[in-house]
C-alpha cells in the first residue's frame, strides 16, 4: 500500500521484507500498519558488517532476516523515512517498540518455479535478490519486465536489486512483483516478471520468506503508539490515492486451485523461534 522512491537508496532489501511483514498483517487482521525501513536497513547493515558505522551499501537478504530476528521492528512514525537519518543509529524507543515484533520464523526458498509457487499458494510471499540488466527499465513504463537480451548478457548486469514477489499468472507465465521506486513506476508499484527469469539461478541469486512472527499476533491493538517525537511533520508523506494493496494481495481463489499440486514442505526453514 505505501510506497518510497528508492532510486538513490540501496535499502530496497529492507522494504522488501518490509512489504512481507505488512502484508502478513494485512492478512491476519485485516488492518494497516507501516513498519520502518531505515530501522530494519540500519540494523541489517550492522548484522552483516558488524559495526554501527554503517554507510549505504546494501545487505545481503539473510542480514535482514537476523536483523529481523534479533531486533524486530518499530513502526514508522518511530524511525520515519527521512534520508537524511539513513546511516544513523535508531532511536532506544525504536528499540524497544521493535522489541515486541520480532520474526520467529522464515523460510529460505530454492530457485525452483514449483516451490516458489508454493510458497505463494501458503500465503507467503517472498523477497528475491536479482540481476538487473539495461532492459529492466522497460517495466517503468509497461509493468512488464522481460527476459535479458543478448545486449544486456554482452554489457552484463548494471546491478543487483531486491523486490517482493507477491504472486503469479500462469496465463502470463509470469511472477507479480513489487518494487520500491514508487507508485508511479510500472503498473501503480507493480510488474510481471517472467517465471524464467526468476527461477533462473543466473539471474535469481537468493530468496526469502517470513513465516511467522515471535508473538504471532502483529495487529494494531498489539503495537504501542505512543512515541514521542513526531517526524511526520517533516517527512514526505505517500500520496494517500496510491492504493496498491490489492494487488499486493495474493489471489486466494488461485491459491487454493494450485495449493494441493504443491508439496506442504517444500523450503528449508532457517529461523526458528
Amino acid at each position: 500500500k505505501y510506497f518510497y522512491s528508492l532510486r538513490f537508496i540501496v535499502f530496497s532489501t529492507a522494504h522488501g521484507f518490509a512489504g512481507a511483514y505488512e502484508y502478513l498483517n494485512k492478512k491476519a487482521h485485516g488492518t494497516d500498519i507501516r513498519v520502518s525501513r531505515f530501522f530494519i536497513y540500519f540494523n541489517s547493515r550492522v548484522k552483516e558488517f558488524r559495526t554501527e558505522n554503517v554507510t549505504d551499501t546494501g545487505c545481503h537478504l539473510i542480514y535482514v532476516i537476523e536483523a529481523l530476528k534479533e531486533y524486530g521492528t518499530c513502526l514508522e512514525s518511530f524511525w520515519p523515512y527521512d534520508t537524511g537519518r539513513l546511516n544513523y543509529k535508531p532511536t532506544e524507543e525504536s528499540y524497544e517498540q521493535a522489541s515486541s515484533h520480532k520474526i520467529a520464523d522464515a523460510l529460505q526458498v530454492n530457485i525452483n518455479l514449483t516451490e516458489m509457487k508454493s510458497c505463494l499458494a501458503h500465503g507467503f510471499p517472498f523477497v528475491i535478490n536479482i540481476s538487473v540488466f539495461a532492459s529492466f527499465g522497460n517495466g517503468g513504463n509497461s509493468g512488464v519486465v522481460p527476459m535479458p537480451t543478448q545486449t544486456d548478457l554482452a554489457q552484463g548486469e548494471a546491478g543487483r536489486h531486491a523486490l517482493l514477489v507477491c504472486g503469479y499468472s500462469e496465463e502470463s507465465q509470469a511472477f507479480i512483483v513489487r518494487n520500491s521506486w514508487g507508485a508511479d513506476w510500472g503498473e501503480k508499484g507493480y510488474c510481471y516478471i517472467p517465471y524464467g527469469y526468476i527461477t533462473s539461478p543466473t539471474f535469481c541469486h537468493e530468496a526469502y520468506a517470513i513465516r511467522k512472527v515471535e508473538n504471532d499476533d502483529f495487529g494494531q491493538d498489539n503495537w504501542c503508539w505512543q512515541d514521542s517525537q513526531n517526524y511526520l511533520a517533516n517527512m514526505p508523506v505517500p500520496n494517500p490515492d496510491h492504493h496498491a494493496i490489492e494487488r499486493f494481495q495474493i489471489d486466494e481463489e488461485e491459491a487454493s486451485c494450485n495449493a494441493n499440486e504443491f508439496t506442504e514442505e517444500t523450503s528449508e526453514e532457517i529461523v526458528e523461534g
